[in-house]
């Protein structure tokens, strides 16, 4: 019922909107498993600019006879972590979802943007819960896997509020992680492990700068790298454009830095690779995976990577 009640709702925050070209996907009757991976929304209660951008955004990713498998939001899914952002939230992804299952990672905004472990423990409850009521989940912690039979995407989260904005990712997660990387290797499945934050050095200059990092970065890109499985780390919270650092890869592991979605104006680039409504589109077929810098407010293609 409340998941209704915000659609009905997304109606006042967002008319509709022009029509939004249509995508395909590289080979529909071949494909084993699609995705479309956003971050940054920034769900706003007093922005109607920017319920127009995300309302834009959630549009196009269902604009044509495709329907993704999986939605995943990479972090920042509201300003303020407040519960009227989740229900606007919530009512825009449900509007236009034609059956997509929703996987939804926290970000430093979603835990109130602020050092102060308190409120951490208050917002992250109130996100958990969020996402059990309106996507009919029972998850119980920010981070926990979903299986999908050729990949399995792993969600990290922060275990606090941290200076600076870091991503606290402690021992303990990362022991989850390698346990479940560890099953990804054995049955070759792609590991899809989404976290807000970055590793250093992983993608491009941005990925240098203190406030965009994760703790325990070494551990966490150790852990990645000596799986075993293929893997993909999709992070945001940079809100770089598309550009160098974008998408790196070594050895097994391909880095993903996705701008923000709900943003105009992301850092380091110019025209179509700044612009809102920037995400990731990707494709699983029989040994091989398409990646795609899509635009899904305009409905452009920015750039196809396959791995």
């Amino acid at each position: 019922m409340l998941r209704i009640i915000a659609v009905i709702i997304s109606f006042f925050l967002f008319a509709g909107g022009e029509a939004v070209p249509s995508y395909s996907f590289e080979n529909p009757e071949s494909v084993l498993l699609s995705a479309v991976i956003l971050s940054d929304i920034h769900t706003e209660t007093n922005s109607p600019s920017r319920f127009g951008k995300i309302g834009s955004t959630l549009k196009g990713v269902w604009s044509g006879d495709e329907c993704p498998d999986v939605i995943a939001f990479a972090g920042d899914n509201t300003m303020n972590g407040q519960s009227l952002e989740w229900f606007d939230f919530y009512g825009l992804v449900y509007r236009f979802n034609k059956g997509s299952d929703v996987l939804v990672a926290m970000g430093n905004h979603d835990f109130g943007n602020t050092d102060d472990t308190q409120v951490y423990d208050k917002l992250s409850e109130r996100a958990v819960s969020a996402y059990n009521s309106y996507c009919s989940a029972d998850i119980d912690s920010v981070y926990y896997s979903k299986d999908y039979g050729t990949a399995r995407f792993i969600i990290l989260g922060s275990e606090s509020n941290a200076k600076d904005t870091l991503s606290v990712i402690t021992d303990s997660q990362i022991d989850w992680l390698e346990s479940e990387l560890a099953d990804c290797a054995r049955s070759g499945k792609t590991a899809v492990v989404i976290n807000h934050n970055l590793i250093r050095g992983r993608n491009g200059r941005q990925s240098y700068f203190a406030f965009n990092l994760t703790t325990n970065n070494d551990r966490l890109d150790s852990a990645l790298q000596n799986s075993g499985a293929k893997v993909i780390y999709v992070c945001g919270h940079s809100h770089f454009g598309i550009g160098e650092g974008s998408l790196t890869t070594d050895g097994n592991v391909t880095y993903i830095n996705l701008p923000s979605a709900g943003n105009d104006g992301n850092y380091d680039a110019e025209g179509d690779n700044s612009e809102h409504g920037i995400g990731l589109l990707a494709e699983f077929y029989d040994g091989r995976t398409v990646l795609r810098f899509h635009n899904f407010a305009k409905g452009k293609t920015l750039e196809t990577f396959e791995i």
